[in-house]
């Protein structure tokens, strides 16, 4: 896989009545890292990735556009000169997203980064401190790269109107220049340590070998001394107030924690009595007698509870067995009552 590429140049030009851009995509100039584009090689490379997307779009757009190399489309390539003299790629973009498109306007983006990958490198001919590369674009950006405080593009109003907007500062370099010297420090720990207290204790721990090697050695520089104990002042200070406020916190959960887990002990014996006694209530239940299930119209008689049942017997037994029948069935029907 190839490696990633990005090369800026600054913006030019902006056309505030058709938000149209211009600048350059590349150019055969050194870079930051010291490297510098082949124009004849990456030129082919340019022609076919414009020529795919005027093939996909119908020719209303000769390349994508996008914001901070991210996958925000902000706009697309309205045009694109290949300027063989100056080995240079010129291009024009128009912006269609607003949020873009005001960035812009504020000097918030300085220029064009290409993305893409290269296709090969090579030391320089003509300069051993360079590199040259060919490169193979998938998209250019709008970036806001820091630039010198000079820096500038000019504005044309929808009006007609012409000024130069200086460039906004980026982010990043406000912030580098408005934070202590320990943050640099800082920011190097927090990729090396798990924490800001294990990082005050590092740093802490580093100066006192340093100073514990140098005790040891009579034939060690003065001055040598006096610069490690401006470094010791300069760095450890900045870094324990942050470490205390670390810590601080972490006690405070330790104690939330602590009540958390006490008040959940005690819901839970709560939990367990009401338990005990429902089990309790549940098993006197068990132990009592049911009641025996009766149908509708029905109670339960003994016979000693009905008066007399022995005379009833013998009035009958005088009655014939057709006579004493048909008494019995009359009274079932006026009283209907179960005999046990």
């Amino acid at each position: 896989m190839s490696d990633p590429l990005q090369f800026f140049i600054p913006l030019r030009k902006a056309d505030a009545a058709r938000r149209l851009i211009t600048g350059y995509a590349t150019a055969e100039l050194p870079d930051r890292s010291g490297e510098i584009c082949d124009y004849a090689s990456t030129k082919p490379h340019y022609e076919k990735w414009s020529e795919d997307f005027a093939k996909a779009s119908g020719g209303k757009s000769f390349g994508n556009l996008r914001a901070m190399h991210g996958k925000v489309a902000a706009g697309k390539i309205s045009s694109i000169l290949f300027n063989d003299a100056e080995k240079r790629i010129e291009i024009m973009a128009k912006i269609v997203d607003d949020d873009e498109w005001r960035k812009i306007e504020e000097g918030v983006y300085t220029g064009f980064s290409q993305g893409g990958d290269y296709v090969k490198r090579w030391p320089d001919p003509e300069n051993s401190e360079l590199t040259r590369y060919t490169a193979r674009p998938t998209e250019i950006s709008l970036v806001d790269l820091p630039c010198l405080a000079e820096a500038n593009f000019e504005l044309v109003k929808a009006d007609g109107a012409r000024e130069f907007r200086n460039f906004v500062p980026s982010v990043a370099k406000a912030q580098a220049e408005s934070e202590p010297p320990t943050s640099a420090l800082r920011a190097w720990l927090v990729g090396n340590v798990d924490s800001d207290v294990e990082a005050a204790e590092t740093i802490s721990a580093f100066f006192a070998a340093l100073e514990s090697d140098l005790n040891a050695d009579p034939a060690h520089d003065a001055p040598l001394t006096a610069l490690l104990a401006r470094l010791k002042a300069h760095y450890v200070p900045g870094l324990k107030p942050q470490a205390e406020k670390m810590a601080q916190p972490l006690d405070a959960r330790l104690e939330k924690l602590a009540a958390d887990n006490e008040a959940a002990r005690v819901l839970a014996a709560d939990i367990e009595s009401r338990l005990a006694a429902l089990g309790a209530r549940v098993g006197a239940l068990e132990a009592t007698p049911a009641q025996p299930v009766l149908l509708p119209g029905f109670a339960p008689v003994s016979k000693s509870t009905v008066p007399g049942l022995d005379d009833l017997a013998a009035e009958l037994a005088r009655l014939s067995p057709e006579q004493a029948s048909l008494v019995l069935i009359k009274a079932a029907q006026t009283q209907p009552r179960r005999f046990g």
